[in-house]
């Protein structure tokens, strides 16, 4: 359990918002990696729309020398390119704040508490370049100079962003990160941090987002093919493996459509080799029918549904947790499936690894649920150590597969068959685990018959009552020895025993939530957090242990219909308070708090079920 106090010196939120097109996100981008350079820790929430030009964008980068959780709260410092970026922020801007603003695009109002920086971002990147396109790199130099970042950082990270455009480009722009350095040095405001720093200081973090974690987590589990097709916000996953796969002997191949995505990876995987494709909401939709063979099949395969708004085309770069239901539910028959759920970027790597050993070792299809925030969240993360990264050879896995973790991972195989088990070989056989051991195509002996229709040991169709029942049977025996074997992990809860208040989340609310409970131990609430990594499954006992002796349990997620909240109901047969956010943005940790404090002064406890 996690007793460390919630404190730290330097603490601060730097948001950038403006229209698409205007370079918010590269600019917000290039300050969070100079910030990441530093000794300090980074996290960032990025938004954007849906089209290519035009719409509010947004770079919120929170900056901290301890571990951040969040995105934040109220906003330290306001940097607004437009009227809409500063309207949108404006209340949020903290007392005694900063605004730094263009006086020919943004109208502001009086407020005595903050403190106006009014800079001609147009005018100046103009004046510089002869076009406009370069103000966000003026803006940049600027928070450059507020924040004493080392001119040589941005410079080099400038030259790297553009590296691939014309010469007169980039000299463009290095021309513009002069002319914001002039600025910043007659502005005379008040530097309070300083993020000055050697170009390779902080060796042991690397700054990622959430979807290049989960690419890199499948190259590090052993993936070597990868099938998909573009879909916010689920592309980068699918972007940056088409980058990495070639260079650890593997294979990239764009697809048609989902469905082709999903049955490229199906016949990947009858080859023999451990596979992903990437998605979100829709496409998840479109590939039901191909799960339910791969699990009919009993062929691994890993798919990763970044969740966004929905439902339909609903808001394909905005956050929301709502593929949960057809994640767990929503394919036709007795199907069985495993869906995890990381919690920060860092966890993304690790929870691939784990999908893919799962995968691997059961046979059985997994889903990692992700969503935009996290997606696209950039975080200082920790290097993991490849020297504790082993594979295990299915002869020697154990019962207890370890979680993946920075201290320890195995990679976990297929089991394959033994020379006497290929002399008759039953690609299906009924065994005590539901597992059978599963050949490669050209193994003498080991040909067989993969058919979506319900088969005997052999793979030959068969539609009696009693092969079926017998299969189905065989086929979520998987699951319960999973689910056993996940009631070995340590517990997945924070907190004190003698709390009264419980707080249950999954994915990517954990650090809003971790946060709220500090916030609220400090006003004397002990608050009990659970937080599992395994949706479905899930580990009752464990869950059983968490709800013991709670008096409120609040379920937090970012859906309209509380669907975690509904499914931890119906198999715990708890009355919840349900909180939701459904808003096409993070829940954040003052939200959860207050929550938790309204909780805390209830006292008719019979009619309270939402906040």
């Amino acid at each position: 359990m996690d007793k460390r106090p919630f404190r730290s010196d330097v603490d601060f939120v730097v948001r950038i918002g403006g229209e698409a097109g205007e370079g918010v996100i590269s600019c917000g981008e290039l300050f969070a990696q100079a910030a990441a350079r530093t000794e300090y820790h980074v996290f960032t929430y990025i938004t954007y729309p849906a089209e290519i030009r035009g719409g509010f964008s947004m770079v919120q980068v929170r900056i901290r020398d301890w571990t951040i959780y969040s995105m934040g709260n109220e906003i330290d410092y306001l940097v607004a390119f437009n009227q809409e970026a500063y309207d949108r922020a404006a209340a949020s801007l903290k007392k005694g704040g900063m605004l730094i603003y263009d006086p020919d695009a943004v109208t502001v109002h009086e407020a005595p508490d903050s403190v106006f920086h009014p800079i001609p971002l147009n005018r100046i990147a103009r004046e510089t370049t002869g076009g406009t396109q370069a103000k966000n790199v003026v803006a940049l130099r600027a928070l450059g100079h507020l924040f004493d970042i080392n001119p040589e950082t941005l410079k080099k990270l400038v030259r790297d962003r553009f590296g691939k455009k014309a010469a007169d480009v980039i000299e463009k722009n290095i021309k513009a990160l002069d002319a914001g350095y002039a600025i910043g040095q007659k502005s005379g405001w008040d530097r309070r941090f300083h993020l000055s720093s050697e170009l390779e200081a902080k060796t042991r973090y690397m700054m990622l987002s959430g979807n290049e974690a989960v690419a890199l987590g499948a190259i590090a589990a052993g993936c070597r093919f990868v099938a998909g097709y573009p879909i916010t916000p689920a592309t980068a996953v699918f972007e940056t493996l088409c980058k990495l796969m070639p260079r650890v002997g593997g294979r990239a191949v764009q697809m048609e459509d989902e469905i082709a995505s999903i049955s490229a990876i199906i016949g990947a995987s009858f080859g023999g080799e451990k596979v992903i494709t990437a998605t979100s909401g829709p496409g998840l939709q479109l590939m039901g029918e191909q799960l339910n063979l791969a699990a009919m099949t009993e062929l691994p395969i890993v798919i990763v549904d970044v969740q966004r708004g929905g439902p339909s085309t609903g808001l394909p770069t905005k956050t929301e947790q709502s593929d949960l239901n057809f994640a767990v539910h929503g394919l036709t028959g007795d199907s069985p499936r495993v869906v995890l759920a990381p919690a920060t970027v860092e966890d993304c790597f690790y929870q691939t690894m784990r999908a893919f050993n799962i995968s691997e070792r059961f046979q059985v299809p997994v889903i990692i649920l992700s969503d935009q925030s996290i997606g696209f969240r950039r975080a200082t993360v920790r290097l993991p150590d490849f020297d504790q990264i082993r594979e295990i050879e299915w002869r020697n896995i154990t019962d207890s597969p370890v979680i993946p973790s920075a201290t320890k991972t195995e990679l976990a195989s297929r089991i394959e068959p033994t020379s006497e088990e290929l002399g008759n070989y039953l690609r299906f056989r009924y065994t005590p685990d539901g597992v059978s051991p599963i050949t490669r195509p050209g193994t003498p002996g080991g040909q067989y018959l993969a058919t979506g229709l319900e088969h005997t040991e052999k793979g030959t169709p068969d539609y009696s009552p009693e092969v079926h029942h017998k299969m189905t049977t065989k086929r979520f025996r998987k699951l319960e020895v999973l689910s056993s074997l996940f009631e070995k992990n340590p517990p997945e809860y924070y907190g004190s025993r003698d709390a009264k208040i419980g707080v249950i989340g999954w994915g990517s609310t954990e650090g809003a939530i971790r946060e709220a409970r500090y916030m609220a131990e400090k006003e004397g609430v002990l608050v009990r957090h659970l937080h599992p990594k395994v949706i479905s499954p899930l580990p009752d006992r464990q869950i059983r242990y968490f709800l013991a002796e709670l008096k409120h349990v609040l379920i937090v997620e970012e859906n309209f219909t509380g669907q975690f909240a509904h499914f931890i109901s119906g198999k715990f047969g708890i009355r919840p308070i349900e909180v939701h956010k459904c808003q096409g943005l993070p829940i954040t940790s003052r939200e959860v708090y207050a929550s938790i404090m309204k909780v805390a002064r209830i006292t008719d406890e019979q009619n309270i079920t939402r906040l």
